[in-house]
């Protein structure tokens, strides 16, 4: 017969996957459903744990898991009261991951009240986005490409774009780059297209095989792209209706997000101390203007 302790390793385990359904404080009274010291584990963190863990589950299974589940909280329990005894959440370090996590906690729940009456989309959105993105769907492709990812001052992209359509190969010209002291890091890659970011994927679209580009990525780094050749691997509409689905509604959240982050800037009280305050960005620049 199975034993229905786990043993602390796994009970650990266990509990820290859990960690983020314990019962808060100020919960009502509930079912009790272990007592470790002074403290309680009540029948809801309990549910709550077991249902972190998935299913469905047969009967037998969720009444093991159940048992299972409630001696990691134990545990649990039992190593944080030993920690606490031993001070260590006094520790400067520790203190601050306890504030932290539950700063996160609050984020996490404000964020599903703030989406959950987001409309799903509708059959015409998903179709709209299809349409709108055929280098994702109706002209998909597999890319194979060799990549230099360089790291590299701005101020040097347009003499390293310049040096690229001067060299007879990609060989020639990262000897080049060699001889200017500039860091490389060279490699291969098959990447479908709806695992490339989108500056490169633009690139990559337009470009014949064996062709080369430079793609600026982020402050100081560049990505130089030879695309080697590509396959082409459509998506029907059908195929990428899901996917479609949660890509509108992750612009959606982005976008809902942003705004209400703006606004709590602005009605919240900021001060930075001086050296840490954030620079001043410029005004996007607009399309077709110098």
């Amino acid at each position: 017969m199975k034993s229905r302790r786990v043993t602390l390793a796994v009970a650990l385990a266990i509990a820290t996957l859990l960690s983020g359904c314990e019962q808060p404080a100020t919960s009502p009274p509930d079912t009790v459903a272990a007592k470790v010291g002074d403290d309680t584990i009540s029948e809801f963190e309990l549910g709550r744990a077991v249902a972190r863990l998935g299913g469905p589950m047969s009967a037998t299974d969720a009444a093991e898991a159940r048992g299972k589940v409630l001696e990691a909280l134990v545990d649990q329990h039992l190593v944080s009261d030993a920690a606490k005894n031993a001070k260590l959440d006094k520790l400067p370090e520790v203190a601050l991951a306890m504030q932290q996590a539950q700063r996160q906690v609050l984020v996490e729940a404000y964020m599903e009240r703030l989406f959950k009456d987001l409309p799903k989309p509708s059959d015409s959105d998903i179709q709209d986005y299809y349409n709108r993105h055929p280098e994702l769907f109706a002209q998909r492709k597999l890319y194979r490409v060799h990549e230099l990812e360089l790291q590299l001052a701005a101020g040097r992209v347009a003499e390293v774009a310049a040096q690229l359509k001067q060299s007879r190969s990609l060989a020639e010209f990262t000897d080049w780059l060699g001889t200017q002291g500039i860091a490389v890091k060279s490699g291969e890659a098959v990447r479908p297209a709806e695992k490339i970011p989108a500056t490169m994927l633009a690139q990559l679209a337009r470009m014949q095989d064996g062709q080369a580009v430079v793609v600026p990525m982020d402050e100081g780094r560049v990505s130089v792209l030879q695309l080697l050749d590509s396959q082409a691997q459509p998506v029907s509409l059908e195929q990428a209706r899901d996917a479609i689905a949660q890509l509108i509604l992750g612009g959606k959240r982005k976008t809902l997000l942003e705004a209400e982050i703006h606004k709590l800037r602005g009605s919240g009280k900021i001060e930075y101390a001086s050296g840490f305050a954030p620079a001043p960005t410029e005004p996007a620049m607009q399309p077709g203007k110098p």
